[in-house]
C-alpha cells in the first residue's frame, strides 16, 4: 500500500511583511499560552488561551490578533528571522533595522514604545522598521512589502 506523502510548500504570497510578523507574533503568544506544566495539564495560561479561542468579539487589531497561521508556517517566518540574526555576514545596521521591525510587528508595541526602547526619535524609529521591511524583502523577494 502507498501511502501519499503530503508535502506542504509554504505560500509567502498569504501575507505581506508586516501581516507575516504580526501572524508569527500571534502564533508565538497562543504557543505561550498553550504552555504549563501541572500535573494535570491544566493551566492559567491554558484556561486564558481557551477563553480567547472562545470569545469570537471583535477586537481591536492592536489589542488581539488572531493567530491563523500553522506551525509549519510558522517554522518558516522563524527560520527567516533567525537566519537574519544568526548570520555573521548581515550588517549590524540591517539585523537593528529588523529587531525594530520585529519589536514593532512582532511584540506588537506601538512606534512609541519601540522608540523609547531603542533611544531614537519616532521619525527615526519608522525610518528603521521600513528599512527592516526592504532587508528582509531583499533577503527573500518572494515575501512583499505591502
Amino acid at each position: 500500500m502507498n501511502a501519499a506523502a503530503k508535502i506542504e510548500v509554504m505560500d509567502w504570497a498569504k501575507y505581506n511583511i508586516d501581516g507575516w510578523l504580526e501572524q508569527f507574533g500571534a502564533w508565538c503568544e497562543t504557543v505561550r499560552m498553550k504552555g504549563g506544566g501541572l500535573p494535570d495539564g491544566l493551566h492559567v495560561n491554558q484556561i486564558y488561551w481557551l477563553i480567547q479561542e472562545a470569545d469570537k468579539s471583535p477586537r481591536s487589531s492592536k489589542m488581539y490578533i488572531r493567530c491563523d497561521i500553522s506551525d509549519f508556517e510558522a517554522d518558516h517566518v522563524q527560520n527567516l528571522l533567525r537566519s537574519i540574526f544568526k548570520s555573521e555576514s548581515v550588517d549590524y545596521t540591517a539585523k537593528y533595522a529588523v529587531m525594530c521591525l520585529v519589536k514593532h510587528k512582532v511584540e506588537n508595541r506601538s512606534l512609541s514604545a519601540v522608540a523609547t526602547m531603542t533611544n531614537q526619535s519616532k521619525q527615526m524609529t519608522h525610518t528603521m522598521i521600513n528599512c527592516g521591511r526592504f532587508f528582509i524583502h531583499s533577503r527573500d523577494n518572494r515575501i512583499k512589502i505591502g
